[in-house]
């Protein structure tokens, strides 16, 4: 059975300002990557963090801005 976690994860992205957003991972170990929803405007767009610290893990984990990823959104997600 896969135990859920619960921590708080620092956002790091040049230009703006840190953020601590709470993720639930199912895991013991901190994912590598986050991807948390961004923008809108018909299109799906996600914003892709990737793993920079664990120190603080299982209560906090740090992670910096890779990428933004977007896509039309198909009938199934309607």
């Amino acid at each position: 059975m896969t135990r859920t976690t619960t921590f708080h994860a620092r956002l790091l992205r040049e230009g703006a300002e840190p953020r601590t957003v709470t993720v639930r991972a199912s895991s013991d170990s901190p994912p590598r990557t986050l991807r948390r929803a961004a923008g809108g405007g018909g299109t799906l767009t996600f914003d892709v963090y990737a793993l920079l610290d664990a120190d603080g893990w299982p209560e906090s984990a740090t992670y910096t801005y890779v990428e933004s990823l977007s896509r039309e959104p198909s009938a199934s997600d309607e």
